[in-house]
Formats: C-alpha cells, sequence, structure tokens
C-alpha cells in the first residue's frame, strides 16, 4: 500500500501541474471588502474543477497522515470531504463529458463557489450569505449525467456514501464511541485498534476514487493525453473493486 500511494500521490503531483496550464491564470487584485490576493477573476467552470482537485489532493495526504498516526475520527472527517470534493468534480465535468444540459444550479454553483467571504471591510459588517446547491440536487444531476436505467438506486447509493462520514465532520455520539476499546476511550487509535484497521482497509479506495477523479478532471479540460495517462496507471494499481493490486 505504501508503494501503491507513493506513486498515486506522484501522479496526482504532476497532474495539477498539467491541469493548472489548462484553465487562465489566477489574478493579484483587491477584493470589495479590502483583501488583496490572487483570483480566478474569469470564474470558469474549468477553473473550479482545477481548483477541487487542489483540494482532492491536500485531503488524500492528509488522510493518509491522520492514519498513520492513529486518528481515524479525523480521517473519517478527511473520508466525508474527499466524498464531497469528488462529487463536485463529477458535478461539474458532467457537460463536458456527457453533454448534459447545462442547468441553472451550474451557474449557482459557481457562484456560491468564488464568493468571497466578507463583503465588507469591517467584517463585522458584513452581510454576506450564500446560497449552495444542496447535495440532494448534486447527486440528482450526477445521476442524471453518468447513471444507466436503475436512476434511484443510485442516487440512494449516492445518498448512503455522502451520509456514511458525517457524523465524523459534526461530532456524533455514535461516531464519537468507535474511540472506546471496550475499557476506555483511545485517542490516538493503536494500530490493532478495530474501527482504524477497517479505515485502512477502505483507504484503498479512496486513494482509487481520488485518481478517478483526476482523471475525470483531466479529460473535462482537454488534457486528454494526461486522461489516458491516469487511466492506464489506475489499472495498473487498482483491481475492479478498487483496491491495490
Amino acid at each position: 500500500m505504501e508503494q501503491t500511494y507513493a506513486i498515486a500521490a506522484e501522479a496526482m503531483r504532476d497532474s495539477l501541474a498539467i491541469l493548472e496550464r489548462a484553465v487562465p491564470k489566477p489574478r493579484f487584485g483587491m477584493s470589495k471588502a479590502g483583501h488583496c490576493g490572487y483570483r480566478y477573476v474569469e470564474r470558469l467552470p474549468g477553473q473550479a474543477i482545477f481548483l477541487k482537485s487542489v483540494r482532492m489532493f491536500s485531503a488524500i495526504q492528509s488522510l493518509k497522515l491522520l492514519l498513520d498516526a492513529g486518528l481515524f475520527l479525523d480521517g473519517g472527517a478527511s473520508m466525508r470531504i474527499l466524498d464531497e470534493i469528488g462529487s463536485d468534480i463529477q458535478f461539474l465535468a458532467a457537460p463536458f463529458l456527457t453533454g448534459a444540459k447545462h442547468e441553472a444550479i451550474y451557474d449557482q454553483f459557481l457562484t456560491e463557489f468564488f464568493q468571497e467571504e466578507f463583503d465588507h471591510s469591517e467584517i463585522l459588517k458584513s452581510s454576506q450569505k450564500r446560497h449552495r446547491v444542496s447535495r440532494q440536487k448534486i447527486r440528482a444531476c450526477i445521476v442524471r449525467a453518468y447513471g444507466h436505467d436503475d436512476t434511484s438506486t443510485q442516487n440512494d447509493v449516492l445518498r448512503v456514501i455522502d451520509n456514511a462520514f458525517s457524523g465524523y465532520v459534526h461530532g456524533a455520539a455514535v461516531h464519537m464511541m468507535d474511540a472506546y476499546d471496550g475499557a476506555r476511550f483511545v485517542v490516538p487509535a493503536c494500530g490493532h485498534h478495530s474501527p482504524l484497521r477497517g479505515f485502512w482497509a477502505q483507504f484503498s479506495q479512496y486513494l482509487h476514487r481520488a485518481l478517478m477523479n483526476f482523471a475525470l478532471a483531466a479529460k473535462a479540460l482537454g488534457c486528454e493525453e494526461e486522461f489516458g495517462r491516469l487511466y492506464k496507471l489506475i489499472t495498473v494499481l487498482f483491481d475492479d473493486d478498487g483496491f491495490a493490486r
């Protein structure tokens, strides 16, 4: 697994450099609130796909480090982040990959995604509100774009995946109980702690899905050669069920 992770991480790092060149560069400027920094002023779907890929690369590295340290409760939160980022990439890439109809919620998603956090130079006077596209609507778009006959079951599967690790993010009691070993709560956990072993068993599939989403991002951004390279690497590193060979 260590070697598989090292190869996959290097591939994603190299891929980011290629994807970055496929979209207009960020520019330095000042927001209405007086914040100076780099921004993608065009706010294009491709730029959003690239930024989501950056976030995914960070999250998969965080997951590996957290599990190595026995901090599987935080690892569960990283898995939830990876689930959401992956669905965002699939959602944003759909019109490029499947010819899916451009719906108004794509514009809503991009507006919210690129929105500044504050709209006033005095933070406490900010009145900024976010109008997010719900996970339910994103799942529905993904199923319409990539799904087959039984769209209802596919939607249910995506919903379960989305919900499975959300408790690690907001701290649900049932999830926190995974830190109990029958005698005491152990944080960080040792290597033989059963829930931690369960998380490690799933790590391969999260790494596989991260690479798959990078491949989708590359194809959506028109980087066909990079898509082919990533797709070939995936078939070499993983079996059809997403487990490392």
